[in-house]
């Protein structure tokens, strides 16, 4: 008998598709001892039936059909959903694939949510698109549609009951915290060198995907100017300017994180309060680390003195585009 762990069979079976053709599939495969990954793209399984309103030929409800199928896969100890994922790679070979699946972000931390609902039963805004069912808003996990996100904040603090302590950490923002915890004099004001290391090494078309790939991540609360000890002026252009309105999804990349790094550059005490209170962990101490090691002449064009009205190279090269009025709560 083989027992090479390289060409041994793995009694696992991936389904793509998580409509009523794979969510049966799946049924059965559990059913028959196999431990089964469902991968479906949407939030949720269920596809097109779920839209449906009578079956042909017994003129049956689409949902009496297909929600105890719903609920039995849910539930199933051999069924793991994967949703809001989609497949990039597939290797090996029959028996032992080995499959790459992409997850997209969600904005909720699967692991703490429990599926209260109370931040779904917040006040809403006038056009939303969340409905109630016989008086009551239920869900099984919840996700955040960026597209219609206003970035108020509601059901952060709704949360708050059920997660008293932080959300997740990535990798990066542990290493900081950790880097954080130490002494003053034993920090020196910098980032953990092993992050800024790896920076200074990489070349700059892989520095700048490095960066668009953090910064595109940015929700644009505000919460790293807010908390930052430095940020002190009576007035701050970042609100005022249309190509960084509170709440644009995306955000212009990279120009909000570029001007606040231009105006800490010189100041920044490297306390990490911007990164330690940035709810998508983007290394933002490293960006006012690196700004920090430059030369702000060469990478701002910044001279001191310079007429505030003269047009600068951060400023002028910057693509302005329209942003879509939005309706907001007062």
């Amino acid at each position: 008998m083989d027992t090479n762990s390289e060409t041994k069979k793995v009694g696992a079976v991936l389904v793509l598709g998580g409509g009523i053709g794979g969510i049966q599939a799946s049924l059965d495969l559990a059913e028959s001892g196999f431990l089964v990954y469902l991968v479906e793209s949407s939030p949720a399984i269920g596809g097109i039936m779920a839209q449906l309103d009578k079956t042909f030929p017994t003129n049956d409800c689409s949902m009496c059909i297909l929600a105890p199928k719903l609920v039995e896969a849910g539930r199933h100890l051999n069924i793991e959903l994967i949703t809001n994922a989609e497949v990039e790679e597939v290797s090996g070979e029959a028996g032992r694939f080995r499959v790459k699946i992409v997850r997209k972000p969600r904005y909720i931390d699967l692991e703490k949510c429990t599926g209260c609902g109370l931040c779904a039963q917040t006040e809403l805004p006038p056009e939303s698109e969340l409905k109630e069912t016989e008086g009551e808003i239920w869900v099984d996990r919840i996700m955040i549609d960026e597209s219609k996100c206003i970035q108020c904040g509601d059901c952060v603090q709704a949360c708050i009951e059920e997660n008293k302590e932080r959300q997740g950490l990535t990798n990066i923002a542990f290493q900081q915290r950790q880097f954080l915890w130490l002494p003053p004099e034993e920090r020196g004001g910098r980032a953990p060198e092993t992050l800024m290391q790896t920076i200074a090494l990489m070349d700059v078309a892989s520095r700048n995907d490095f960066w668009q790939r953090e910064l595109s991540k940015c929700i644009k609360c505000y919460g790293c100017r807010d908390v930052c000890p430095i940020c002190i002026c009576d007035e701050c252009d970042l609100e005022s300017a249309d190509w960084i309105a509170l709440g644009q999804i995306p955000p212009d990349f990279p120009l909000f994180h570029l001007i606040r790094a231009y105006h800490v550059a010189d100041s920044c005490v490297g306390c990490g309060a911007c990164e330690a209170t940035c709810p998508m962990n983007i290394p933002l101490l490293s960006i006012h680390n690196w700004v920090h090691r430059q030369d702000p002449q060469k990478l701002f064009e910044f001279v001191p003195g310079l007429d505030p009205e003269t047009r600068r190279k951060l400023i002028n090269n910057v693509k302005r585009t329209p942003i879509a009025k939005r309706k907001v709560r007062a």
